[in-house]
């Protein structure tokens, strides 16, 4: 068989093998309890981050370590416009809204730095909002936090729409990714990757390109927090820009592989349940329990999880079709 048609069929499989995975998980509230509703939302929440950290990071290869910024943004986005009056549908959009505008002002003079000024300016863009949102008040509740208003569902039917909008969330923005990886603007992101000197010299348009990956990685963790802040009804500085987000993220991202569909997803998925698994498991050393299973991780799969299986299923062929 000619290597095209084997890769159409692989293909198929895979899109196969997700359609029903999806179609799974979207059927799982009917037999889950509460407890692993939760897990699953929580899952889903940081699959959607850590997708939306792959379009800067993986793709553009800018370490944006306050990426969690943009996650705090559409949860104070989400909650200001429901108090406002606004639905919750129409106040996730202004949360997207707001946080990609946010990437798109800032981006522009922020961008220009590389390396590790430009990841500590967004570790300083992380404690800059935080005291903006206090220092505002107002609609934003100052350190008081912010109480959303409340759904008029049962708690039951709410977590459920809770839960399928966050599935919905990370399905989207994984497909997104897929479709900027076949687009122009996708091979436009990894020249700048890979050499952005040489892409200027190619014609990229480099700084346009960087702000555009910014604004849509910040739209698709402005869409999370948005749904995080109507699920849990009360938002707080603290807790809406907590960075310990963003760095949760980024250990999925380099778990799963960066610049990679799936990876982020599968290093979400790994990542949390492995920390709830060690939970419930080791309560009093969880943590240190927690960080050697990471590293083992990182030792086993340097690349990522979704490169080291790669890896290991082009080993086992090679040597399968030797005998």
């Amino acid at each position: 068989m000619s290597p095209a048609p084997r890769i159409r069929r692989r293909a198929l499989v895979l899109w196969a093998l997700a359609i029903v995975g999806v179609a799974l998980l979207a059927a799982a509230p009917l037999v889950l309890n509460n407890y692993w509703l939760r897990v699953l939302t929580t899952v889903f929440m940081y699959a959607i981050v850590t997708q939306g950290l792959n379009v800067i990071v993986g793709l553009a290869g800018y370490h944006a370590f306050g990426n969690a910024v943009f996650f705090g943004f559409g949860a104070y986005g989400c909650g200001v416009a429901m108090t406002l009056g606004l639905p919750f549908p129409l106040a996730l959009v202004a949360a997207v809204a707001v946080s990609a505008a946010v990437a798109g002002v800032i981006g522009w003079p922020i961008l220009r730095l590389r390396g590790h000024y430009f990841a500590i300016a967004t570790v300083a863009l992380n404690l800059a909002a935080i005291q903006l949102v206090i220092q505002v008040g107002g609609i934003t509740g100052g350190a008081q936090g912010l109480p959303l208003p409340l759904s008029d569902l049962p708690p039951g039917p709410l977590y459920r729409a809770i839960y399928l909008v966050m599935l919905a969330g990370m399905v989207v923005s994984t497909l997104l990714v897929a479709f900027i990886l076949t687009r122009p603007f996708g091979y436009a992101l990894r020249a700048i990757r890979d050499g952005e000197r040489a892409a200027g010299v190619m014609g990229i348009d480099t700084t346009a390109s960087k702000v555009a990956a910014w604004a849509i990685s910040a739209g698709i963790t402005g869409f999370a927090g948005g749904v995080w802040a109507y699920w849990i009804t009360f938002i707080e500085p603290a807790s809406a820009f907590d960075p310990a987000i963003g760095v949760k993220a980024y250990m999925m991202l380099i778990l799963g592989g960066m610049g990679t569909v799936v990876g982020p997803v599968l290093g979400a998925f790994v990542l949390e349940f492995l920390s709830t698994l060690v939970w419930g498991g080791f309560v009093t050393a969880h943590q240190i329990v927690f960080g050697v299973l990471i590293v083992a991780i990182c030792l086993v799969a340097p690349n990522g999880m979704l490169v080291a299986g790669r890896t290991l299923i082009q080993r086992w062929r090679s040597r399968h079709g030797a005998a």
